[in-house]
Formats: C-alpha cells, sequence, structure tokens
C-alpha cells in the first residue's frame, strides 16, 4: 500500500507541474516561414512561389509576364513576436503578393521607369491568356516584342492601360527600350565572337532580345560579314556568316524543340535594313 500511495503522489505532483501540458512549438526558422510563405500563396492564390533567402520569396503568374520578390523580414519579425498568429500572417502575405502583381506600374510615372524600360522578344504562344493585355510590337518569326521595366527585385510588364498613363506612343516605348538594351549591352556584355561564331549567350535574361537592337546587329556584321541570326531560347543569340547558315540549322531546331525557354527555331537575314526568316 506505501508503495501505491508513493505512486500516486508522484503522479499528482506531475499533474501540477503540468506534465499532462504539450511543450511549445518550435519556432521556424527564417527559411522554414519562407516555405511555408511560398506553399501559402501556391495553395491560396492563382500566383506561383518559390522561396528565397532573404528571407523572401519569387513570386510569378501563368497569366503575367511581371515577376518580383516578395521579402518578408517584417511578416517574420511579426511572427516571432507572435507564432500563435502564423495563420493570419501568412494570410496577409498572400494578399500582399496579389496586390503587388495587379498592382504593377500603376503607381509609376514613365519619368521614373524610363531608363528601366528593356525589350524582350517572346513567342505568340508565350503571351496566350495574358490577363495584363501587355504592350506588343509584331516581329518576324512568328515573334513579339513585349517591354518590361527591370527593378532589382522585379520585372514588371508594360500594358496597353500604362501606355494611355504615361501618354506614350508604343513606338516611342519601343525606341526608348530598344535604347536602353544597346546601352546596358555595350556596357556590359559585349559582343563576343570566336572564329566564325558571334552572339551572346551571358544568362542576364536579354540574350534573345538583343536580336531586336539593329545597332547590335551591325556590329556583327562589322566582325564577320552579312550574317545569319538565330534565337532558339531565351540565353541564345548567335550568328554566323550568311553562306554558313546550313551549318546550324538543325542545332537551332534541336535547342528550341528541347528548351524550357523556347523563342524561335527560324533563322533570320536582313534584306534592306529589315530582319525575314531564311526559307530553308
Amino acid at each position: 500500500m506505501r508503495a501505491w500511495a508513493l505512486a500516486l503522489a508522484f503522479v499528482a505532483i506531475i499533474a501540477a507541474c503540468g506534465g499532462d501540458e504539450q511543450p511549445p512549438a518550435e519556432l521556424l526558422t527564417e527559411t522554414g516561414f519562407a516555405d511555408k510563405a511560398a506553399a501559402a500563396i501556391i495553395t491560396s492564390s492563382e500566383l506561383r512561389a518559390e522561396p528565397l533567402r532573404g528571407p523572401k520569396v519569387a513570386v510569378a503568374s501563368d497569366t503575367s509576364l511581371s515577376t518580383f520578390d516578395l521579402p518578408l523580414a517584417q511578416p517574420y519579425a511579426d511572427y516571432k513576436a507572435e507564432p500563435q498568429q502564423l495563420d493570419a500572417i501568412l494570410r496577409d502575405v498572400v494578399a500582399e503578393a496579389e496586390t503587388t502583381m495587379e498592382r504593377g506600374n500603376a503607381d509609376t510615372r514613365f519619368a521614373e521607369v524610363r531608363s528601366r524600360i528593356l525589350p524582350l522578344l517572346k513567342p505568340v504562344t508565350a503571351l496566350r491568356n495574358q490577363a495584363d493585355e501587355p504592350a506588343t510590337s509584331r516581329f518576324p518569326g512568328n515573334l513579339y516584342v513585349v517591354y518590361l521595366v527591370e527593378r532589382p527585385d522585379s520585372l514588371t510588364a508594360v500594358s496597353r492601360k500604362d501606355l494611355e498613363a504615361w501618354g506614350r506612343s508604343l513606338d516611342e516605348v519601343h525606341e526608348t527600350a530598344v535604347a536602353n538594351l544597346l546601352r546596358q549591352t555595350n556596357r556590359d556584355e559585349p559582343l563576343r565572337c570566336e572564329e566564325d561564331l558571334c552572339g551572346w549567350a551571358s544568362g542576364d535574361g536579354w540574350d534573345a532580345s538583343r536580336l531586336v537592337v539593329p545597332e547590335l546587329r551591325r556590329q556583327i556584321v562589322r566582325e564577320i560579314g552579312p550574317s545569319v541570326y538565330a534565337v532558339p531560347t531565351e540565353g541564345v543569340y548567335v550568328a554566323l556568316p550568311i553562306e554558313l547558315a546550313d551549318r546550324i540549322r538543325s542545332r537551332v531546331e534541336h535547342d528550341f524543340v528541347t528548351a524550357e525557354d523556347p523563342v524561335s527555331q527560324d533563322l533570320f537575314v536582313e534584306r534592306g535594313g529589315e530582319l525575314v526568316v531564311l526559307r530553308s
């Protein structure tokens, strides 16, 4: 009996000290919080998200060309102060991601973004189901030029509504974007040539789009003469003397078909100062 009494007393002491309570959940790390935020955006909105270091998440959409990094420093600080509010804080993160995507360039003036607008070559298939009606210019080979405002943590598509709000024509925005890309290329990514091959494969996101810039084509011609141009993927712009076109046709078609970011399987040549598709 004495043993049973001691055992019961021990149980009573444990209960009085909270022995039946669960220990508090361990706080999420910055990485864990970013994972949670990305998952919340994916499951609670029509956006895509990927956790990044920082903490922050990269946000994109299937219906917009815009992308941006959403900072999470303040939401994470709020979570550490009140861990029990995690779900509410994540709902706010999702709402901020949606608002940022919808806002686009609505809060900017043309003078603020003029030096940041760049042209991007896109196949027509990449422009289907675009909710923000991007401003576009036709380009040979069933391609389009779209325009993006490049900031350190975002790429924001220029829409037709932006042109109206800025009071600018499509031609003016195109000329501005081409001039910006020329200046950026000459400064940071000069033309590279090896034997008969010239072009760009810098990985900066604008390689194929350099085909849009006439002066960059003239730089190539000064190096190797009349040329044939190819942009199978967003990360490749290659040129060869026009008489060597057959050497690269099959490789261009292969790279286009297998690429995650295809642009065109066509070869291009210049006729009277204008690009046209070189027919086989």
